[in-house]
């Protein structure tokens, strides 16, 4: 008689360390795109994501997204000198802090 129950731990735990390490690569990169803003709207980038040949960045409110877009060739800059995946454009997004969540 085969086993028909198998151990969750066994299907489950990759898909985890999967996305542990999928957040994992998007915090580095939102912290990357922080130091790499040199005025205050760095403190207002809730956070980045590339997708595709597009970086995306998620600012906390409407009116530091046109800072931020200002600093779209430094940005881009960054991601391609460091030899990742080639990224040509940026989007500049409104985005929300999760709740009971600080900034670092």
């Amino acid at each position: 008689m085969t086993d028909r129950f198998k151990p969750l731990s066994g299907t489950i735990g990759p898909l985890f360390a999967q996305l542990e390490q999928r957040v994992a690569a998007h915090a580095e990169l939102t912290e990357r795109i922080r130091s790499a803003l040199a005025g205050p709207e760095k403190d207002h980038v809730v956070s980045a994501s590339c997708q595709d040949d597009t970086l995306v960045v998620l600012a906390d409110s409407a009116a530091w997204c046109p800072q931020i877009r200002y600093a779209q060739a430094q940005l881009l800059e960054l991601l391609n000198g460091s030899g990742e995946n080639k990224v040509t454009k940026l989007k500049v997004r409104v985005g929300r802090r999760p709740q009971g969540l600080s900034q670092a």
